[in-house]
């Protein structure tokens, strides 16, 4: 039995944020974050956000205030963040315990989760860190080609060759 998408895009976005700022806590709210961004914009037929341009030697993750809000950009990927500094979709904070609830749970549903951690930060890795900063690359090329079929589909990059995990 795969695992359902909105777990697999919080544990895909996880990943690539740990993967780009080693910071565990914040990489569970962004994953939970952008899953419920993603549904959200799914079921109101949005369209992706506009992405902002990359200033060449820019950070891979920026902070930045945005009147009385703060902003991150992961690459040119937008969210904002709570005063408590978690991610926040509707002014409600995803907080580390929500992502081990919502998404973590199910997934040990199928598997343990410190395996499918595994295997999501050795896929995600596999990745150009240009594609890990491009909002559309990221969803096209490392969420799409698995989003029905992790843990089972799932492929990894190794010297231009796809190979199996599995």
């Amino acid at each position: 039995m795969p695992i359902g998408r909105f777990q697999v895009m919080a544990l895909l976005q996880a990943a690539r944020y740990y993967l780009l700022t080693g910071d565990l806590e914040k990489a569970y709210s962004f994953g939970l974050n952008r899953a419920i961004f993603y549904a959200w914009a799914k079921r109101r037929g949005v369209p992706a956000a506009a992405s902002r341009p990359r200033l060449s030697g820019a950070k891979p993750v920026e902070e930045a205030k945005e009147g009385d809000r703060v902003v991150v950009y992961v690459g040119d990927e937008q969210a904002y963040v709570s005063p408590n500094g978690w991610f926040t979709m509707g002014g409600v904070e995803q907080r580390p315990e929500d992502f081990k609830r919502e998404v973590v749970r199910r997934i040990e549903e199928v598997m343990p989760f410190e395996e499918a951690w595994r295997l999501a930060l050795e896929y995600v890795g596999s990745f150009d860190k240009r594609v890990l900063l491009s909002q559309s690359e990221f969803f096209e090329k490392v969420y799409l080609p698995v989003r029905d079929s992790f843990p089972e589909g799932l492929k990894r990059r190794d010297d231009g060759k796809q190979l199996t995990l599995f």
